[in-house]
């Protein structure tokens, strides 16, 4: 499809095999930064002037496939589906964006504690937001950073990111940075698990930030049939779009209703998925 790139991100030999053709690699073996995980790779590839943007550009996980479920093929149909969106997000954790109110919520399960250091990080830069109070839905969360975004939506994003980038590296050499502990893990694949600083995650949610924060921008977002709904989230499946439905509603109306009703519809995930775990022992609802 002219006007698209996608990069795909590899870092070890073994990786290669699962390179899709139609996209564009990049050679991340000597992983230069890796707590900054595809940041680092965004913003180099950003200020090299050898590297020029598309009117779309991405970059996906050499393991995409695994996580979406979708060919390029997919993917490509869908962008051509929407022309003139700034951003095409593929989060492949449905049942997690849906099953809580934000993405500060979701990582104080994994990560603990997260919330408070990205708040504090967002009040010393001036960012007036209230990550816990926050509302996020499908078309405001992209979980391992596979979205594609336009030139302007990529400019936007860069602008705001490195304020964080500039406040993170100015804490390294800190005594006790929260944000350069190494205290979170990371399961990067079987016999590859990393102990990183949160970095990463919080990174991988102040997405969620920005587009709040730039509503001029039109996203668009993948949404699963439910055939794939019911092989990742099984009794839960159906309530998935009713849960990112009334959050969505909530953000245009600012009324209440939405978000008792999603209150109501968040109960019936939880008891739908334990009723799932308990009739598929071992499973994951995703």
């Amino acid at each position: 499809m002219n006007g698209l790139t996608i990069h795909q991100i590899w870092y070890r030999d073994e990786q290669r095999s699962f390179l899709e053709p139609r996209m564009k690699p990049w050679d991340n073996r000597k992983n230069l930064r890796p707590e900054w995980c595809e940041y680092w790779v965004m913003r180099t590839a950003w200020f090299d002037a050898e590297q020029p943007f598309d009117n779309l550009t991405g970059f996906f996980s050499w393991k995409y496939r695994q996580k979406l479920e979708l060919d390029y093929g997919q993917i490509e149909g869908f962008v051509a589906a929407h022309p003139g969106a700034d951003c095409y997000i593929f989060s492949p954790a449905v049942f997690q964006v849906a099953f809580y109110r934000n993405v500060w919520h979701q990582a104080e399960v994994w990560h603990p504690g997260i919330t408070r250091i990205a708040q504090g990080m967002l009040d010393d830069l001036g960012i007036l937001v209230d990550l816990a109070g926050s509302v996020d839905h499908h078309l405001s969360t992209a979980y391992a950073n596979l979205w594609i975004g336009s030139r302007p939506f990529w400019r936007a994003y860069i602008e705001f990111m490195e304020r964080t980038f500039a406040y993170i590296e100015a804490q390294k050499d800190r005594e006790a940075s929260p944000f350069w502990l190494n205290r979170f893990g990371s399961a990067g694949g079987e016999g590859h698990v990393q102990r990183l600083p949160v970095i990463p995650y919080l990174i991988e949610r102040m997405f969620s930030v920005f587009v709040k924060l730039h509503p001029e921008f039109r996203i668009v977002a993948w949404e699963y049939p439910l055939d794939i709904l019911e092989k990742r989230a099984f009794r839960a499946a159906g309530l998935i779009p009713l849960a990112n439905w009334c959050k969505l509603m909530y953000h245009k109306t600012g009324k209440d209703l939405y978000l008792q009703m999603f209150a109501q519809v968040q109960s019936e995930m939880y008891a739908a998925a334990t009723r799932s775990l308990e009739e598929h022992p071992g499973a994951v609802i995703s």
